[in-house]
């Protein structure tokens, strides 16, 4: 039997946890008659399965009567990709262009015969999107993890034309919040301010344990205590489960632990750390040194001052990494993170 867990971020797994509630809440959002918003965005730190929740989303409405899903690469020229999978998806699925269309600009430009030329993607998407509007179809358009290059930033301001011109195109993205961040400070792209963020928190632990119950063949108590170790945390029950599985163990151990954290630091932890400002690292590693400070402690031996706190602690927690523990207080969210950051102290 091939090993039902997987290390590779985005992939769907055989073992795949549904965030039922999270999927729920983005499918009502999209098919509403009246919906608030035409643009979502999907977020949460590294590895917490923002990537396979867009790829279940897509799939499911691709699968829907009057649905087109366009799934887009930030890396590319988005706009000349969206008119080019348009035209071709449009034309296989709704068989609406009775005239064909040629190439006639660099890249995916078109013309349509016997019409005034098309020398321009935007008027070529307009062009499709009228068709389909008149029809009653709409577009759902699926960015995995955005971050500010020119590709996105040209597509994002097209988009908000697109959207103020009222077609019917559906926006979901997933990104980092440092990434989307950078993204929202960018002139003329204050839409984002206003884009739902929709949160992807961590896995029901009953359901992990249960997965383990069912797969590896481990005891109650046993699926439990791994349960726990993953803290909920989509790569870590994936890593752990994979490693139970390779080694055929159905209980913790010290060689499980270790490889488990080597898996944590090597696929997630490390760029997740080192990509942090360094003011963020130091409060990290203070209060991995002393997991019970309080906010105003790490404040006094790190001298800093209160406002600027108040934004760290933000930030470290709507990137997934800290949550609060009560008044004053904060917690590492993610599993055996204060190990791996004592780690690296310990040969600094």
């Amino acid at each position: 039997m091939d090993n039902p867990f997987t290390l590779t971020f985005g992939i769907e797994p055989k073992s795949l946890i549904n965030n039922f509630n999270t999927f729920e809440a983005i499918k009502s959002r999209l098919i509403g008659k009246n919906p608030s918003t035409m643009a979502n965005l999907i977020s949460g730190a590294r590895g917490v399965g923002k990537t396979v929740l867009l790829t279940r989303i897509a799939r499911e409405f691709s699968k829907l009567d009057g649905w087109i899903v366009v799934e887009m690469n930030p890396e590319m020229d988005m706009l000349e990709y969206l008119a080019s999978n348009l035209y071709e998806q449009s034309k296989s699925k709704f068989r609406f262009l009775k005239k064909e269309l040629s190439f006639s600009f660099h890249g995916i430009g078109f013309s349509i015969s016997g019409e005034t030329p098309v020398s321009n993607v935007v008027t070529l998407i307009e062009k499709i999107l009228d068709v389909l509007s008149s029809q009653g179809k709409k577009v759902l358009l699926c960015v995995d993890d955005v971050y500010n290059n020119p590709n996105m930033r040209a597509f994002s301001q097209q988009y908000q034309i697109l959207i103020r011109k009222g077609y019917p195109l559906y926006l979901l993205m997933t990104g980092l919040y440092e990434n989307v961040r950078t993204l929202q400070n960018e002139k003329g792209l204050t839409f984002l301010y206003r884009t739902p963020q929709i949160h992807v928190g961590a896995l029901d632990l009953h359901d992990i344990a249960c997965s383990f119950e069912t797969i590896l063949g481990a005891s109650r108590k046993d699926a439990v205590e791994m349960a726990k170790l993953t803290k909920g945390y989509a790569f870590a029950y994936q890593a752990l489960g994979y490693i139970m599985f390779e080694q055929g163990k159905i209980c913790l151990d010290d060689a499980v632990i270790r490889l488990f954290d080597e898996y944590l630091k090597t696929y997630a932890y490390e760029k997740t750390y080192f990509d942090l400002p360094k003011a963020e690292q130091e409060i990290l590693d203070y209060l991995a040194e002393d997991p019970n400070a309080g906010v105003a402690l790490i404040m006094e031996r790190l001298h800093i001052t209160r406002g600027s706190m108040s934004q760290y602690r933000d930030r470290l927690i709507k990137k997934g990494i800290l949550v609060s523990s009560g008044w004053g207080k904060l917690d590492f969210a993610l599993p055996r993170f204060r190990e791996y950051l004592l780690q690296l102290q310990e040969f600094r």
